[in-house]
């Protein structure tokens, strides 16, 4: 993205972390269902098209798949349309069960301090039937398990020593 602006006279204020991972969801109530059986977490706003749950200092945003396509106008400002596009929603929401499943796979990880507790987690998740679809062990010392959501996401739980910005030895 070439510019021809100068740079601020001042430096940028440095990005700190992602606030929000956001999830589209063929049926919302579903997916609410789902985190709090299988997490253990609970939205703390729901909306017809949204639950928002919050994890620490970040938020998991499930929208309802097809219901952000519109600008949404308030007082105080205006939401931009995010989402797949009315061809993929459509496809999305029209697979059956007869046809192989049409799903977005998006990924996202769920933090957790030792890699001791992804084997808690893994071991949970199994015993509730929830689909394992990996594991890792991190050169780090990092573990990870892999879980599949009811709309084929890709969920993750994994521990300090998958990256070296979120070491074993570091502050959680």
């Amino acid at each position: 993205m070439a510019s021809t602006n100068p740079p601020p006279a001042t430096p940028l204020p440095p990005i700190t972390h992602i606030l929000e991972t956001a999830l589209y969801v063929r049926d919302l109530a579903a997916s609410v269902k789902f985190y709090k059986e299988a997490f253990n977490i609970s939205p703390f706003r729901e909306l017809p098209n949204l639950a928002a749950i919050s994890l620490g200092t970040t938020t998991l945003l499930l929208f309802q798949l097809g219901a952000t396509t519109a600008d949404v106008h308030t007082p105080t400002g205006t939401i931009p349309a995010h989402g797949p596009t009315a061809p993929i929603t459509d496809s999305l929401l029209s697979a059956s069960a007869s046809t192989p499943r049409e799903h977005l796979g998006q990924h996202f990880c769920f933090a957790v301090a030792r890699p001791e507790d992804v084997q808690r987690w893994d071991d949970h998740l199994v015993a509730l039937g929830v689909p394992i679809s990996g594991r890792m062990r991190w050169e780090g010392g990092g573990r990870s398990v892999y879980f599949v959501d009811p709309d084929g996401h890709v969920g993750e739980v994994g521990s300090k020593g998958i990256w070296p910005h979120f070491a074993i030895e570091g502050e959680y």
